[in-house]
């Protein structure tokens, strides 16, 4: 089997994270920095390493400012209830994920928030100059997707993140937060340019970063508070009857997933050797410039998105012409050992913008270390299913 459906879960996982599950599932095997327990003391320290090991992936400071979510939705949903109050406005994209989109559509019925959207064209791409026109003096925050999970089109978080700071008064209290989705970015490339502008940065450590299921994160910039969306047991402060106020108790509640969180630690430390982050989005540029010029030659196939790499991260929605989007996953899969998705993919909006939106299309989306073996394998697989149309 071809696994090609890394914009959903990186897999096969490093023998490595697997092996740090393993270890922290039997020693320490605890809760970290419960009582006073040299074991509880361990899982501690794994905790904290993991923390430093994502402020560094996220190239942010205050590591204690990182929250370990479930996945990006947890971690999203954090941000967006624990921000958002009755009556607020929010500028978010035609290109956001589901974990953005329904959250924000629900404080719109519970609390009478305004949602404001920015068009995306017919590439799933955004221009700053659209979320920027939304933004008004009531606007409290503004969400973006740094890269869409439909067609990679990386979006220019960067540039309105500058222009919100450069527009007006730069205290958090006076503009609107920035909230950055970097959970197909995350992991892929080096995310300076997000860390310098977004106050909230959510994203998801089954993918890009090549951790285990079930472990996510949020960082929250120095002076930014949120309400916490669960509440209760820490560890600390365990005579107050409210959540502590202090990162990252203030969000952390109940006993942390220390075996998943120390194979994420793992699988960050792997990413960030071997030439690191440049490395890494350097090979997937590669790989999507190779996917690009071999599938433009494909009679019969649509590659939707960007057409420059560049601008993309290698996640592409093809439609083969001829065939269902679900025929054309199940001769892939059943005739060519490919694994990769089919349907909308959580993002309804992105394929309005691309004008799929009656049946999706066939996402094929590359890891971390793609080779071109990878490319020659999908282009002879779509090749023979245009021609058996």
């Amino acid at each position: 089997m071809l696994y090609l459906d890394h914009a959903s879960t990186s897999f096969p996982k490093d023998p490595r994270v697997v092996e740090a599950v393993a270890r922290a599932l039997a020693d320490p095997g605890v809760a970290p920095d419960r009582g006073h327990s040299e074991r509880g003391r361990a899982a501690g320290r794994i905790v904290d390493e993991a923390r430093a090991l994502v402020a560094t992936l996220l190239s942010v400071p205050s590591p204690q400012r990182v929250t370990f979510t479930l996945n990006a939705t947890d971690a999203l949903n954090l941000a967006i209830k624990g921000c958002l109050r009755a009556g607020d406005e929010v500028v978010l994209t035609q290109a956001e994920h589901n974990s953005v989109v329904r959250p924000l559509h629900g404080l719109k019925r519970a609390l009478d928030v305004k949602l404001r959207v920015a068009p995306a064209d017919e590439r799933g791409r955004v221009a700053a100059a659209e979320v920027l026109k939304l933004v008004t003096p009531r606007t409290r925050l503004v969400v973006m997707a740094h890269a869409s999970n439909v067609t990679g089109a990386l979006q220019p978080v960067g540039e309105v993140g500058r222009a919100l700071r450069a527009g007006g008064p730069s205290a958090l209290d006076a503009r609107p937060l920035l909230l950055a989705d970097v959970a197909q970015s995350a992991g892929y490339r080096p995310l300076d340019e997000i860390a310098a502008v977004a106050d909230l940065i959510a994203g998801a450590g089954h993918k890009g970063p090549g951790g285990p299921l079930g472990t996510g994160f949020l960082w929250a910039r120095e002076g930014v508070e949120l309400a916490p969306l669960r509440e209760g047991g820490t560890g600390v402060k365990s005579e107050e009857p409210l959540q502590p106020s202090d990162y990252p108790g203030a969000l952390e509640a109940g006993s942390a997933n220390v075996p998943g969180i120390a194979g994420l630690a793992e699988a960050i430390r792997l990413r960030l050797a071997d030439g690191g982050l440049q490395t890494v989005a350097a090979a997937r540029r590669a790989i999507g410039a190779e996917f690009l010029a071999r599938a433009a030659e494909l009679d019969g196939v649509v590659v939707y998105g960007p057409q420059r790499p560049d601008e993309r991260e290698p996640v592409f929605p093809v439609r083969v012409r001829g065939l269902s989007v679900a025929e054309a996953a199940v001769v892939l899969e059943r005739r060519f050992g490919i694994e990769q998705r089919a349907g909308l993919h959580c993002a309804p909006g992105t394929h309005v913008a691309l004008q799929t939106a009656f049946e999706g299309t066939l996402r094929l989306s590359f890891g971390s270390r793609p080779a071109s073996s990878e490319v020659a394998a999908a282009i002879a697989a779509l090749r023979e299913a245009a021609r058996a149309v």
